[in-house]
């Protein structure tokens, strides 16, 4: 699908229509969308004007970021033309009520969710990039980025938990929330060092470093930073 099918559908438009603003017939439209002859500059410099929307998104494939990003154009355009004023009632801090003019946009909640649903799409888009080029790099193997998500997944889809207490990590139903936190952390190592690098001691990042260590979420042979910090002495070596 080109982005102009999509824009077409967005917009509530018919192909008959665009037909007769462009000056063009139908059947040269649906020799767009099939790929059967491309757009010409001149069309899509009206497409454009037309719309609003950069040339280029009429005649290329639109990935899903792009596509809810033309929706949510759509609305705010709505949300321009349908938003009004509508009268309401406030209360002074005297209890007395005034009537005011307040500005009432009917596709706010849309455009919200819409925003939400770009924020989504473009998570995911990096999260492609991110375990394609890890799948390349390896010969097609699937692992770490992949395993790392997919222990994030199965976390966000667990019902049961896990506390920490002066035990240790206690958990209900089965350990794969511990093992996906083990993953992420191990995200954190470098060589054994936590990734903060060549760092300044401070109280944060010593405490960070020795709760995991506690909880044995470092390997072993992790070196931990400054030993005669007091917070330390709890933590076994």
């Amino acid at each position: 699908m080109i982005g102009l099918e999509h824009i077409v559908k967005v917009y509530n438009g018919t192909y008959k229509k665009l037909a007769e603003k462009l000056g063009i017939s139908s059947p040269t439209i649906m020799g767009w969308l099939s790929k059967k002859r491309p757009i010409p500059k001149s069309k899509l410099e009206a497409l454009s004007k037309m719309f609003g929307i950069d040339e280029e998104y009429f005649h290329k494939e639109l990935n899903e970021v792009e596509k809810v990003q033309i929706e949510l154009e759509y609305l705010n355009r709505l949300s321009k033309k349908n938003s009004m004023l509508i009268p309401d009632v406030v209360q002074d801090d005297e209890g007395i009520q005034h009537e005011i003019m307040v500005m009432f946009d009917p596709h706010e909640h849309e455009i919200r969710a819409k925003y939400e649903e770009l924020a989504i799409q473009k998570l995911l888009l990096r999260l492609k990039g991110v375990l394609y080029n890890e799948s390349f790099s390896s010969d097609f193997s699937l692992d770490f980025h992949f395993n790392l998500l997919k222990g994030v997944c199965d976390i966000l889809e667990e019902d049961n938990y896990f506390q920490v207490t002066d035990r240790g990590i206690e958990i209900e139903g089965n350990s794969s929330q511990v093992t996906a936190i083990q993953t992420l952390v191990y995200i954190l190592n470098n060589e054994n060092k936590l990734a903060f690098g060549h760092r300044e001691e401070n109280a944060f990042t010593l405490e960070l470093e020795a709760l995991l260590h506690k909880y044995k979420l470092l390997s072993p042979s992790h070196v931990l930073g400054i030993k005669e910090d007091p917070f330390f002495k709890d933590v076994d070596h």
